[in-house]
């Protein structure tokens, strides 16, 4: 069993590290394609900012991880990964820039409400599409 685990283990470092990379520049892009500055706000105590980031970082993170556990490489997993986030991407550009314009004056101004709006819909539609890609 102390063998199986040696040698596995380069195979989780090496997707973790992928994982963790992707994640990163998910996480760096979405919050410069925002209208407001999410870290900002949460360091200013803003609920709505947090809620909001915590949301779509779930939407994202739960089809990689439904990815990771499905994929045959590392490049496979980076590539739905990167579907996974223009999937988020595109959420918020529905939700702030068609559906609600304003949304992102309100998370900025702290409404609760739209930040957990935003962030449920991020992570329903994560889920979603974590259902649809498995093969």
């Amino acid at each position: 069993m102390f063998d199986y685990f040696l040698g596995a283990l380069p195979h989780f470092l090496a997707y973790f590290a992928a994982a963790v990379g992707l994640a990163v520049a998910f996480l760096f892009l979405y919050v410069q394609i925002t209208p407001h500055r999410e870290i900002a706000l949460i360091r200013d105590g803003n609920v709505a900012a947090a809620t909001q980031l915590i949301g779509t970082f779930l939407g994202f993170s739960v089809p990689v991880a439904v990815v990771i556990a499905h994929s045959v490489s590392i490049p496979d997993m980076l590539l739905w990964g990167a579907v996974a986030a223009l999937v988020q991407l595109a959420v918020f550009f529905l939700i702030a820039r068609l559906l609600f314009r304003t949304i992102s004056d309100h998370i900025a101004d702290g409404s609760v409400a739209s930040g957990l709006f935003v962030g449920g819909i991020s992570l329903g539609v994560g889920i979603l599409q974590a259902a649809c890609m498995v093969p």
